[in-house]
């Protein structure tokens, strides 16, 4: 009896041993099977990071030479990847191709990107009183536009109180990008730089005129300097603001990060005369006494009129504007994995 009981411990034993090592076997080559997915999961990313270098790298050539056709060949990117960029032209746009290579495994992992780049201020752009990049929303039956609408909004709301041509573009998503380096060294030159602090003290602290220097000639813009406003931040503006004017640039810190969005919002009674250039949403709300905007608005997002809001477009600003000689920076129109 006593050797049968021995006899089964050891197969007991046998057994739970060869469970023991099964299991073990199993859990080791579980281990082993996630490392290689995470390694692998490692390589992908990295090679679309590379990639990404390779587009970023590309649109800095093209913002110091816009003519920069020559691309890149397996350039390296830290010790374990590279990335290669191809460059197409098309009239004014650019397609970047770009490939980024890892080699943290025996096998290299790619990942590919297509980026279309355009450099270009569109025909008529200073043509209309509002332009919309996206939503057009306009509220109540207090409002008033004078002049023409470009809208990138598939479903506006009713504009039976513009007179004016309403104009559904697709093209005028996303916003023409200005050169802001540009207008941010006028308005330096103007003492127009306005950050959070400055607005701080309300809308007093913007000029009253929409010129800097008068037109000599009362009939040629040209001849005169529009103030130019450099916003860093939101621009937010209450109460009865008076008469301000200028040519209004709302970008925040865009020049040290491209993608950079703010917004422009004017609550209350007043006066602006000039135009407003807002990376992000533009929105109104007229008082009782009226909030007016002789000039023009173009906004990245959407633009909003609420309230006793009128809003004329004046050609002599505009064409003031356009007599600055701005350029037209580089600017993403598409960006796609391969």
């Amino acid at each position: 009896m006593k050797k049968k009981q021995e006899g089964f411990v050891l197969v007991t034993v046998y057994w739970l041993l060869t469970l023991l090592v099964i299991l073990t076997a199993v859990g080791v080559t579980t281990v082993l099977a996630d490392l290689r997915a995470s390694e692998r999961l490692q390589a992908n990313l990295q090679a679309f990071y590379l990639a990404e270098a390779g587009i970023d790298q590309s649109i800095v050539q093209l913002r110091q030479n816009y003519l920069w056709a020559t691309g890149f060949t397996n350039v390296p990117a830290g010790s374990s990847g590279n990335y290669s960029v191809q460059v197409g032209i098309d009239g004014n746009r650019r397609s970047l191709t770009a490939q980024g290579n890892s080699t943290l495994l025996a096998t290299p992992v790619q990942r590919s990107l297509e980026v279309i780049i355009q450099k270009a201020i569109p025909p008529g752009f200073f043509n209309n009183a509002i332009w919309a990049s996206q939503d057009l929303d306009f509220k109540g039956n207090s409002y008033s536009v004078t002049g023409n609408v470009r809208h990138g909004d598939l479903t506006p709301s009713s504009t039976s109180r513009v007179t004016g041509t309403v104009t559904y573009d697709p093209a005028a998503n996303p916003l023409p990008r200005l050169s802001f380096q540009q207008l941010h060294d006028i308005a330096q030159a103007q003492g127009n730089i306005y950050d959070a602090a400055r607005l701080a003290g309300g809308p007093g602290v913007f000029p009253t005129s929409f010129w800097h220097t008068p037109p000599t000639d009362p009939s040629n813009p040209s001849t005169g300097v529009p103030n130019v406003n450099y916003v860093t931040t939101d621009l937010v503006l209450n109460g009865n603001i008076g008469t301000i004017g200028g040519f209004f640039v709302v970008v925040g810190n865009v020049l040290t990060d491209p993608n950079a969005t703010e917004d422009t919002t004017i609550n209350g009674n007043g006066q602006i005369d000039g135009a407003i250039y807002t990376t992000g949403d533009f929105r109104i709300n007229g008082g009782g006494n009226g909030l007016n905007v002789t000039g023009g608005v173009w906004a990245g997002d959407e633009v909003r009129l609420n309230g006793s809001t009128t809003l004329t477009y004046n050609q002599l600003y505009m064409d003031a504007i356009e007599a600055l000689g701005i350029n037209a920076d580089v600017q993403v129109l598409s960006w796609q994995e391969q």
